[in-house]
């Protein structure tokens, strides 16, 4: 059983199990009488949106799998110039952070040299797995550029150090599990774009970008 010490949340993970896969999550909340199954388990990790307001800035949501099931996480990122604490970094690899930034900078041509970057990944998850790094990049930009990224949009790529991005495992299932949860927009590498276009899943728009440069310039246009 596994959690926050101070969250009402609790993931059960299996080790061994006789007669099925061990690739199973529970999702749990603790209530007055007992645990109850959580039916919809990225609501524990998405905080209320408002589309509206300036705080979006620097938020994104990336869609991670554990075991058998996707959820939706928000990553969250603060870009301060001129701050003197360098990097602060919660629930992400510090190298693999040092390396998006890198990336960013190198490829993508913003300056975020003399910035004091603060990355965190909301209700305490751990992300490990490279399909959250396009998230992590957008909201490190939405941030620097002071521009919310638009409301209904989920992230799903890794990022190469050439600042392209590259497909990632299960990537269907991370796209149906956006759609369920009502989103209308999800960035992709361009190469999975084509495998999608006939798909639109409940009317979702899929939008494949080849690199960070093209991701900014999708995401962050001014109309």
């Amino acid at each position: 059983m596994e959690g926050e010490k101070y969250s009402s949340h609790r993931l059960l993970r299996s080790v061994k199990n006789r007669f099925g896969s061990t690739d199973e999550l529970g999702v749990f909340e603790m209530s007055q009488s007992g645990l109850q199954g959580v039916s919809n388990p990225s609501e524990m990790f998405l905080g209320e949106l408002h589309s509206d307001s300036d705080y979006l800035a620097g938020l994104a949501v990336a869609v991670i799998v554990d075991g058998s099931r996707a959820f939706l996480i928000e990553i969250q990122a603060l870009c301060v110039a001129g701050s003197s604490v360098g990097r602060h970094i919660n629930g992400v690899q510090g190298s693999r952070a040092d390396m998006i930034i890198s990336v960013i900078i190198k490829q993508a041509g913003l300056k975020l040299q003399e910035n004091g970057i603060f990355l965190n990944v909301v209700s305490g998850v751990s992300l490990t797995e490279t399909a959250g790094d396009l998230a992590i990049a957008a909201a490190i930009c939405s941030s620097f550029l002071e521009f919310p990224i638009p409301h209904g949009m989920a992230f799903i790529a890794e990022v190469g150090l050439g600042g392209e991005l590259r497909m990632v495992p299960q990537l269907e299932k991370r796209i149906n599990t956006v759609a369920k949860l009502g989103y209308k927009q999800c960035i992709v590498p361009k190469s999975a774009e084509k495998s999608f276009s006939d798909l639109q899943p409940q009317g979702m728009e899929i939008l494949g970008c080849k690199n960070l440069k093209e991701m900014i310039n999708t995401v962050f246009r001014r109309s």
